[in-house]
């Protein structure tokens, strides 16, 4: 029994190195996959900016408070929570005047340039509701803002977009995976690696129009594209 028992292991020992050199080799197949996920905003951010000038520092700033007091009850009153609106940046500043220019024959002379001191504060408001994106802008210029930095599309969830343009991305590596071991005969047997890419969502154009109607003083109109968001993967595959 014990010969026996010796004698097959001996026989093991012999066949299993010949499989395991008879065994074929994988083929390591990298590609690049991309995919993207396309949906309608629903949010947007609002950049303000109130600029205000005077001979005196506290005349600026107080015009520049004041302003922004409406601003943020004109905005309160549509709905918009005060926790999404924000400063983003406060300078104060000061210019000295410049020194008169005298005039010269036929020469026009510039009008002097604003001297004093100089009040910036930049806004930021968070719309949850897309509707109030115009009418926003309108209770902003009516409360004094100076500057009106531009419209930000974007989507509150968008782990879950990224996540679809990720899948996507999946799928198409995949494909491309099996395109090329098809083309040489394999076939893909496991997945070696996988590595993440860039993933970007473009900020949408914000598409403004005005009411044609008899009004005189027709009301801010913006229509929002749709976000994108783009995704790349990176996977090696064995294949045979």
């Amino acid at each position: 029994m014990t010969r026996f028992f010796l004698a097959a292991l001996a026989a093991a020992s012999i066949i299993a190195p010949a499989a395991a050199m008879a065994a074929p080799a994988a083929t390591q197949i990298v590609v690049t996959g991309q995919g993207s996920s396309t949906a309608m905003p629903d949010m947007a951010t609002e950049n303000f900016t109130v600029s205000t000038n005077a001979g005196r520092a506290a005349d600026a700033a107080g015009d520049n408070n004041a302003r922004y007091e409406r601003l943020t009850k004109a905005l309160e009153a549509l709905g918009v929570a005060s926790g999404d609106i924000r400063t983003t940046s406060y300078n104060v500043s000061y210019t000295l005047p410049a020194p008169p220019q005298p005039a010269q024959p036929g020469n026009i002379v510039p009008a002097p340039e604003r001297s004093g001191y100089f009040v910036y504060r930049g806004v930021a408001v968070t719309l949850h509701r897309l509707a109030l994106v115009g009418k926003a802008i309108d209770a902003a210029i009516a409360a004094g803002v100076t500057d009106i930095g531009g419209v930000n599309f974007g989507i509150a969830d968008r782990k879950a977009q990224q996540a679809q343009a990720l899948r996507n991305a999946v799928r198409d590596a995949r494909a491309q995976g099996e395109a090329m071991a098809a083309a040489a005969g394999l076939h893909i047997v496991r997945v070696r690696s996988m590595q993440q890419g860039f993933a970007s969502m473009p900020v949408p154009m914000a598409r403004m129009a005005a009411d044609m109607g008899p009004a005189p003083a027709p009301p801010t109109q913006i229509e929002p594209g749709s976000v994108e968001t783009q995704a790349s993967v990176t996977i090696t595959y064995d294949a045979q």
